[in-house]
């Protein structure tokens, strides 16, 4: 298996996500087709970390496969738990219309061929995602 890795230690501020995001595209290819979703999906998990989790930084590590073509995506917060957030399946139509945020797990859900929390005792949490290279 040969994959190439980057890692950074982010303050928590509106420009993390920016900064994620240059670690993703030093690490995966510019034309691998999920290179998009994998930013999206990058922007929101780091942007909730910025917006819920408490601490001065996040940790944010990506890997790009070789072999399979897939690319993890990894942010640690101070935070053990994974917060309040808002699933759309536990909101009616009418709830949902209204809702500002909260569709962060939803598009991990929908985006992600899978997608994670790994927590680290009570020093924080590991949230990570992967994304497959279109067939």
């Amino acid at each position: 298996m040969n994959e190439l890795c980057g890692t950074a230690v982010l303050s928590r501020h509106p420009r993390a996500a920016a900064e994620a995001r240059v670690v993703l595209k030093a690490v995966a290819p510019g034309d691998h087709s999920g290179s998009d979703t994998a930013e999206l999906l990058l922007s929101e998990v780091v942007g909730n970390a910025v917006r819920y989790a408490t601490g001065e930084e996040i940790q944010v590590a990506v890997g790009f496969d070789e072999g399979t073509g897939v690319i993890t995506g990894a942010v640690f917060d101070a935070e053990p738990g994974l917060g309040g957030g808002v699933r759309s399946c536990h909101v009616t139509a009418a709830e949902d219309a209204g809702l500002e945020t909260g569709r962060g797990l939803d598009l991990l859900d929908m985006l992600a061929e899978a997608w994670g929390v790994a927590t680290v005792g009570s020093q924080g949490k590991w949230v990570w995602f992967q994304v497959p290279a279109a067939a």
